[in-house]
């Protein structure tokens, strides 16, 4: 659960309901320069700033062309997918799939309360989901063909499902195949002395 702020707390125990947006910041490979970029999107209409740690990120306000189910955390390391759908004519949402590459892109999603009141934000943001995406479309489709595309991020507990790969011994290597000689010295390599200009 994430640690809420006084402030959002003494709203939310009022009871007069309660008014959140999401925050998506999706960080992905340039495919054109191989650097790392990040963008973000949110569920309000227009651009603006939030305050994530210590750093100010911008989120492109993506309104209703953004549909993000609820999150749902457990107690364990379940793995959880969850599928976002995104509008494929948004100019923002097209650099995400044409110019970055999505898959495996990490993956932050934030719920940034607001007073319900004034409607500005109460407090920071909170972290509801980390992880990354494990399946994007490959076609953005046109406009009047699919209104929405759909991709499916993973949280972040995947990764203490992955194995280690197994170290491979000499013997075992000649068991699979007799003439596989590549780890013949690897037991004894390492305290080997050469001096220096000498084979």
């Amino acid at each position: 659960m994430p640690d809420f702020d006084a402030v959002q707390l003494n709203q939310f125990s009022e009871r007069r309901g309660t008014h959140g947006e999401i925050l998506l910041w999706v960080t992905a490979r340039n495919r054109q320069t191989g650097a790392f970029e990040s963008i973000g999107f949110w569920t309000g209409d227009d651009h603006d700033q939030f305050l994530i740690g210590q750093e100010v990120r911008t989120y492109f306000g993506a309104g209703s062309f953004i549909d993000i189910p609820p999150i749902r955390a457990g107690v364990g390391f379940q793995v959880r997918q969850h599928r976002i759908k995104l509008a494929p004519f948004a100019d923002e949402v097209q650099q995400l799939m044409r110019i970055y590459e999505p898959r495996l892109a990490k993956v932050e999603i934030h719920s940034q309360p607001f007073d319900i009141d004034t409607g500005n934000p109460l407090g920071t943001p909170k972290r509801m989901l980390k992880g990354y995406i494990t399946k994007a479309p490959e076609d953005l489709g046109a406009i009047g063909n699919d209104s929405t595309q759909e991709i499916v991020v993973v949280t972040s507990a995947r990764d203490l499902t992955t194995s280690l790969p197994l170290m491979r011994s000499n013997e075992e290597l000649q068991k699979r195949n007799p003439n596989d000689l590549f780890r013949q010295y690897s037991d004894v390599a390492g305290d080997w002395t050469v001096p220096w200009g000498q084979k």
